[in-house]
């Protein structure tokens, strides 16, 4: 017995020390509020879930019991699974990378995570406590968002959107999101008042700081998750006095809306940066629109491979191949679609949305199947709760943190659908422990063998799934670190692709700029610059064998190879990334300046006029053209070209023109483009 407590004080300090990742910063590693979360979380599911098994094998007690949601999040498990087999990069769907940290791995632990919260939380005493610990973590992070809002702490971000520990607005909303729910259910099932003023305070807060979020989706998603709430309660409910209060806070509710709209167009709402945000909300604005482009550009993936998708982690081949030239206002690469259920479709096709859907309607309907465990307010709540993220997910895509929440939510639900004694018809299934014959009750719970296999399958995968790839993070600051001289950062470079962890291909970009710093370095001697430049290339040959249809990656090679004057290889590059994205504007640029330096004006004008063409309305592109114009002395058509942005500063205080002009004699242009800087200078 004492073995078996120890492994289950080992597997509760574990399950209780998760709710405080959100708070963690890892200033130390590669993408410090995402890779230091995702590696801690992993390393104590690894532990917790080997624990939870040699306990399991040693008390039957321990087992999971049977329910839909069980199955759900198994069938989702093994269809992701099958969809990274099958990946078009089965490496990068199962590693991911630190700027991300998801993966087939990723999912795999978070599915640990429920199985062991499901086995081991057995009383309402429990989730109780594990509720409250989360609390506290939100309580000290809503103290760090004040710091932000008046100026104490940096928002990381660089905008006056907070994001707290989470590094992003968009997580620290969907954070907020989920606390403000817990912490309102947690207010209906208690009857202490110092407690129930804790939770209410807390939601109110919460409230307050998702606010200055101004992530629009979450707060919307808060709001009709509220009025989901709330209408059932005042449609369902017996409490007559409680049904008024519902009544009160939905009509609340729709003044809110409905006042919103009526002043949205006044100085107050277009002063406030918050309030503005959701006054531009229309099909016309920039990001409703990429929005659009983004997810018909989904679309088109999944109808390419509609069963199992492209592979988790791979939704950059569908931006490249799909790649609308209209999306030249937005950030240059994508790697999700903004909206979960297009990612799931991506990344795992129509089984695995149909899969990720089960687990909401399945938990919906042990939610209302199941309204006397839960009781009323805490069934429409939690259903309140199922409506508002599954609505902000059609905006935004999920992390780590939004997918704790989610698991734990669906596992609390588990928990109290599955509590003896089962009375509703095809609500519940069996304990599983009763429908074995004991099977596993005759496992040899002594047996040093499956406990030796445990522990070895548990310290390889703590070293190869956590400590190496944590190592090269860490390395990899250091590597790129101002105070690291040159001579020592190559040998932490080779050290860090000498370990062949999934964080190679991000190291590999840092060590090409690297490298380009080197060679423009005066100071570093030659022999130094060879190591550098032979160490690039190695790996960037290794990088294009293992994947093949990364353009993103081409682009980014090619541009190195022409920026260190070898035209051949980087032409080669561009060439390959435009057969991958034929319809992204900044690969043809990169493409016509490889035709420029190999002297091939006619290939350059053609690859200029076709970006151009894409959508005229890209001043970079237009820009391009008309440069090339004007090297192959067509300066008619140039001016043409310019005419529509020739009095704007995107056209006179660039100073290739200015270049341009002095070796073609233009020595008018050149007084205009002048005159024109100075006037707005003056001004």
């Amino acid at each position: 017995m004492t073995i078996n407590k120890s492994l289950r004080w080992i597997i509760l300090f574990g399950l209780f020390v998760i709710p405080f990742l959100p708070l963690l910063v890892a200033s130390s590693l590669f993408f410090p509020f995402i890779s230091g979360k995702g590696f801690v979380f992993r390393t104590i599911i690894e532990i917790v879930f080997a624990s939870w098994l040699i306990l399991a094998l040693r008390d039957k007690n321990y087992w999971p019991q049977k329910s839909y949601l069980l199955y759900s999040v198994l069938a989702l498990l093994m269809v992701t699974s099958l969809a990274a087999l099958f990946s078009l990069n089965p490496y990068r769907s199962f590693w991911s990378n630190y700027e991300r940290m998801g993966g087939l791995v990723s999912l795999l632990h978070l599915g640990a995570y429920f199985v062991v919260l499901i086995s081991v939380l057995k009383k309402k005493t429990e989730w109780f406590w594990l509720a409250n610990t989360a609390l506290v973590g939100n309580w000290i992070i809503n103290i760090y968002s004040f710091s932000q809002l008046m100026g104490w702490s940096a928002i990381h971000q660089g905008s006056t959107r907070i994001d707290a520990t989470l590094g992003n607005a968009t997580y620290l909303a969907v954070y907020l999101l989920f606390n403000i729910f817990f912490s309102t259910y947690l207010f209906t099932k208690t009857r202490e008042i110092w407690l129930r003023f804790l939770y209410a305070i807390t939601a109110i807060i919460d409230v307050f700081l998702l606010y200055h979020t101004a992530t629009r989706g979450t707060i919307l998603g808060l709001i009709l998750g509220a009025g989901v709430a709330t209408g059932l309660y005042l449609l369902m409910a017996q409490n007559q006095k409680n049904k008024k209060i519902a009544g009160v806070v939905l009509s609340m509710i729709v003044v809110l809306v409905a006042g919103f709209w009526l002043v949205k167009n006044t100085s107050f709402v277009r002063n406030s940066p918050v309030l503005e945000r959701f006054a531009s909300i229309s099909l016309t604005e920039t990001t409703t629109q990429s929005r659009f482009l983004v997810w018909n550009m989904s679309w088109q993936g999944f109808k390419d491979h509609p069963l199992l998708g492209w592979g988790p982690e791979n939704y950059s081949m569908v931006f490249s191949k799909y790649y609308d030239p209209a999306m030249w206002r937005q950030e240059p690469w994508f790697d999700r679609s903004h909206n979960v259920f297009f990612d799931w479709l991506i990344d795992a096709g129509l089984l695995g949305l149909l899969a990720y859907l089960t687990i909401f309607a399945v938990a919906g309907y042990y939610l209302w199947r199941g309204r006397s465990r839960f009781g009323d307010a805490g069934t429409y709540l939690l259903l309140g709760l199922l409506a508002g993220y599954f609505f902000q997910n059609i905006f935004v895509f999920d992390n780590l943190i939004s997918y704790l929440y989610f698991f734990a939510l669906v596992a609390f639900i588990h928990f109290i659908v599955t509590q003896e004694p089962a009375t509703e018809k095809n609500l519940f299934l069996k304990d599983y422990r009763n429908q074995n014959n004991q099977s596993l009750a005759n496992v040899d719970i002594q047996s040093n063998v499956i406990i030796t296999i445990v522990v070895i399958v548990l310290l390889g995968s703590l070293y190869y799934v956590n400590y190496q790839p944590w190592r090269v993070s860490r390395e990899l600051i250091q590597a790129i670190h101002p105070n690291t001289t040159s001579d020592q950062s190559l040998v932490v470079f080779r050290g860090i692709f000498n370990r062949q962890t999934f964080g190679s291909g991000e190291a590999l970009e840092q060590l090409i700029n690297k490298t380009i710093n080197v060679i423009n370095n005066s100071q570093v001697p030659n022999d130094l610059k060879r190591d550098f430049v032979s160490l690039t290339d190695e790996q960037i040959k290794t990088y294009l064998t293992r994947f093949t249809q990364d353009a993103r990656a081409y682009q980014f090679f090619g541009s190195y190879f022409l920026s260190t004057g070898r035209t051949a290889e980087g032409l080669d590059l561009a060439q390959r990334a435009e057969k991958i994205s034929p319809r992204k504007q900044p690969i043809l640029f990169l493409l016509a300046s490889a035709y420029v330096e190999k002297k091939d004006a006619n290939k350059a004008l053609e690859v200029a006029k076709k970006a151009f063409t894409l959508d005229p309305n890209f001043i970079d592109a237009r820009k391009i053209y008309a440069i090339i114009l004007l090297m192959t002395n067509q300066n008619k058509l140039a001016q043409e070209v310019l005419a529509p942005i020739k009095d704007s500063t995107d056209y006179y205080k660039d100073s290739r023109f200015i270049d341009l002009y002095r070796q073609m004699g233009n020595q008018a242009e050149i007084n205009r483009m002048k005159a024109l800087q100075t006037a707005a200078a003056s001004n």
